[in-house]
């Protein structure tokens, strides 16, 4: 009896070792498994940061210098020279790709410096031309008479260049001249304006860059194409009446500045009237800069 339990014990025994083993077994393949999945996955981690860091890099910002070299590119493409107004240390916004340059105002005068992507932004820049397209002299259609083998005499339609008398080249020049009609005292916008040609001579009182002109308010009304003249503008007043001013005064190497008032509008180099806020004493001084007057001190 005795020898029966003793080997019921160490069957039941051998079967309670043997499940053991398979548990063990099982659990050391999950192990297993879930190590070559941990790494697995660290090694599609690894693999895959170069490729997000590479959709995640930032946007290339643009020195000034790099921007002057795609203007002059552009330039050049249009057979000219110039000297843009950009300082080399200046840096322009972010760009994913090289921003676009264009002309504005139908002329080279001033460029457009544009990025579409992201948000986007647009400078103006003056080229400040420096060489210029060659005119084309027109010659003149005249009829001809011409005499045949047969005798007779006819008219003949055909271009003639005048060689005793050269066709004399026009020298032209862009100007900004208004792309709508405007009435008086109507805002000059940038929409407002364009470049058209006109000879030199024409040229005189005009405006060689939109800028200029943006801003101001017109003193008559002009027809569209019309080129643009100082008399046509209201005048660009540096101190108009009623302004808070500087007012300077020096004497002996002594300069004093105090706060005033104008008493009328004026440009720069006029005399006007003005008034020192602190003594309510009226004096006249000559306008230096926007908004600020000199006045000759007494001996």
């Amino acid at each position: 009896m005795t020898r029966r339990m003793t080997v019921a014990a160490c069957r039941t025994k051998s079967s309670s070792s043997a499940d053991d083993l398979m548990g063990a077994r099982s659990y050391m393949a999950g192990r297993i498994c879930g190590v070559i999945a941990a790494v697995s996955l660290q090694a599609v981690l690894i693999l895959a940061a170069p490729v997000a860091s590479a959709a995640e890099a930032p946007a290339k910002a643009f020195a000034g210098t790099d921007i002057l070299r795609l203007i002059n590119d552009r330039l050049a493409t249009a057979g000219l020279e110039g000297v843009p107004s950009i300082k080399p240390d200046r840096v322009f916004p972010a760009c994913d790709n090289a921003p676009e340059i264009e002309p504005m105002f139908g002329g080279w005068n001033t460029v457009a410096v544009r990025c579409d992507t992201g948000s986007g932004w647009r400078f103006m820049i003056r080229t400040n031309l420096t060489s210029r397209t060659t005119p084309v002299p027109i010659r003149d259609f005249r009829p001809a008479r011409a005499v045949h083998a047969d005798g007779n005499v006819r008219a003949i339609e055909r271009a003639v260049a005048k060689t005793n008398n050269p066709t004399k080249i026009v020298d032209e020049i862009e100007v900004v001249a208004l792309s709508r009609s405007m009435s008086r005292n109507d805002m000059i916008g940038a929409t407002d304006l364009m470049m058209v040609a006109v000879s030199e001579r024409n040229a005189m009182g005009a405006f060689f860059d939109p800028a200029d002109v943006i801003g101001r308010r017109m003193k008559m009304g002009l027809g569209v194409n019309k080129p643009l003249m100082a008399r046509h503008l209201h005048p660009d007043y540096l101190v108009e009446e009623g302004n808070e001013i500087l007012i300077s005064s020096s004497y002996g190497g002594i300069s004093v500045d105090m706060v005033g008032y104008a008493l009328e509008n004026g440009q720069i180099g006029e005399w006007i009237g003005v008034e020192n806020a602190s003594s309510g004493k009226t004096i006249r001084g000559k306008i230096t800069g926007e908004k600020k007057v000199r006045v000759i001190a007494k001996k």
